[in-house]
């Protein structure tokens, strides 16, 4: 199984924010220096997390950003579904060059990897932010 960077370091950077003791909002930079990621790649990702309702912004001098929800509500799911669009894709999804080398759709293995796929999902929706940092 393979975890994407964008996974990685949108986790990372929401464990930051819900580690952190302040209640102000945490600058990007500050989350990027506490958790050595790389400061241009994460403002994208918060974009996405943004627009997901898994971070709220505030301008200003005092500005930053804070969590959407509490740390119990955020799953590994919505961060992955929010920065990674193909978190989730089976091997036949969504690409036509690859249906040449398909055996008729669907298939039986479409059906089993849908199936992994949907106890996944399941998997991930029940890890909560709270149980992350916990393990930290």
């Amino acid at each position: 199984m393979h975890i994407s960077t964008k996974t990685e370091y949108a986790v990372r950077a929401l464990s930051e924010l819900a580690l952190s003791s302040s209640e102000k909002p945490i600058s990007i930079t500050e989350i990027c220096s506490k958790q050595k990621l790389p400061r241009k790649y994460v403002e994208q990702l918060f974009r996405k997390l943004k627009q997901n309702g898994l971070v709220i912004s505030t301008h200003g001098a005092q500005g930053g950003y804070s969590l959407g929800s509490d740390i119990n509500e955020i799953s590994l799911k919505d961060i992955m579904e929010a920065v990674d669009e193909s978190y989730m894709k089976s091997f036949c999804e969504g690409d036509p060059e690859k249906m040449q080398h398909c055996i008729g759709f669907p298939c039986g293995f479409y059906e089993l990897w849908d199936e992994i796929k949907n106890h996944l999902e399941e998997y991930f929706d029940s890890i909560k932010l709270d149980q992350i940092i916990a393990k930290l």
